[in-house]
């Protein structure tokens, strides 16, 4: 069952140095080709970085130590010429790959990209101008395993029925 994945996905930040099978990566990327997007357009385009001097690069850019000790990033790109709705492909995308990456024993996080880091990562990057970069995912084991979420996490009272 999917819920368990969900329960199980902790935003992770430290990361063992341990490399990640190709195919695994590929497995990650696939759940997130298979994720809907806007009139089924899939706008979405995929970086995948194990060079550790790129790694650093972005390091510099974005100061996270995770940027360059996870063993892969993965930067989801859009091409706003064929989707006006870049950041919900982008998001949902992005959640399908965390799921994949959680049922592959690995970590995630989100890290948010501010419009300046965007075009600087764009930049070192070589993305065309006219894709949207918002997130920049590292993958890899976790260092130290976080507990799952619980029940007593879930509120009942932001359910409404009907009405709100």
């Amino acid at each position: 069952m999917i819920i368990k994945e969900i329960i199980e996905r902790r935003s992770i930040r430290n990361f063992k140095p341990d490399a990640i099978p190709d195919e695994t990566i590929l497995e990650i990327i696939k759940a997130a080709e298979f994720a809907p997007s806007a009139m089924h357009i899939k706008p979405i385009e995929y970086i995948i970085i194990k060079d550790q001097a790129t790694k650093n690069k972005l390091h510099e850019i974005l100061g996270d130590e995770f940027i360059k000790e996870a063993p892969v990033l993965i930067v989801p790109v859009s091409d706003t010429k064929k989707s006006a709705h870049s950041i919900q492909d982008i998001s949902i995308a992005s959640a399908h790959m965390f799921l994949q990456a959680r049922a592959s024993a690995l970590g995630t996080v989100w890290k948010n990209l501010s419009t300046e880091n965007s075009e600087k990562i764009k930049d070192v990057l070589g993305i065309p101008a006219h894709y949207m970069a918002i997130n920049l995912i590292p993958v890899g084991h976790p260092e130290t395993e976080l507990e799952p979420h619980s029940d007593n996490e879930f509120d009942r009272g932001k359910i409404h029925m009907e009405k709100f």
